[in-house]
């Protein structure tokens, strides 16, 4: 599946995950992330999720592995000038049909129906990192499989302001470092 379409940032709304933490079923001091849902543009509906979330399918990816992603976030403005994903999260999900669901929904400018309910579902199977100032970013200790990362760049100008979401599918294999640019082709 291509998760890169140029031309998709036009349309209206955009999948911009937010996390929040929750104890995990009695274990003192364990988190788990829950993705939820950001603000959207009015001209988006809401989807009833089709694909429900399979823990069997899931439980690959929560296992610590040899695999990692470096990569880089940004946008190229129109004067040439690069806008960085600096400060900004990284979230990577597993490649599945569950979260290519969430993808595919907000590419449509549309929004999941009681997201939020679903967040404690699928919390645990989300990872997270942060930009450097130069906008690269990092995950380490992947087992091998396909994911999706997803991070935000904004900028403001005299001349120039952009609100995009950038979405990338990748590959990890063991024992290797797995290449990323996100950037304006990936924008959704």
């Amino acid at each position: 599946m291509n998760l890169s379409n140029p031309n998709a940032h036009a349309r209206c709304g955009s999948f911009e995950p937010a996390f929040a933490a929750a104890r995990l079923g009695g274990l003192k001091g364990a988190l788990s992330v829950a993705l939820v849902v950001g603000a959207l543009s009015a001209c988006g509906g809401e989807v009833e999720k089709k694909v429900g979330f399979d823990d069997r399918e899931h439980a690959a990816y929560l296992a610590k592995g040899k695999a990692s992603i470096d990569g880089e976030g940004f946008l190229r403005r129109p004067n040439g000038w690069l806008a960085r994903c600096s400060g900004g999260v990284v979230y990577l999900v597993p490649a599945t049909g569950y979260f290519r669901e969430w993808v595919e929904v907000y590419r449509a400018g549309n929004r999941i129906a009681n997201s939020k309910d679903l967040n404690e579902t699928h919390g645990k199977a989300i990872r997270k990192t942060q930009c450097d100032m130069q906008g690269r970013f990092q995950f380490a200790d992947l087992p091998a499989g396909k994911w999706i990362l997803v991070t935000r760049v904004t900028y403001d100008g005299a001349e120039w302001t952009n609100d995009s979401t950038l979405v990338s599918e990748v590959e990890t294999k063991q024992g290797e470092i797995a290449k990323v640019i996100l950037s304006n082709p990936n924008r959704i």
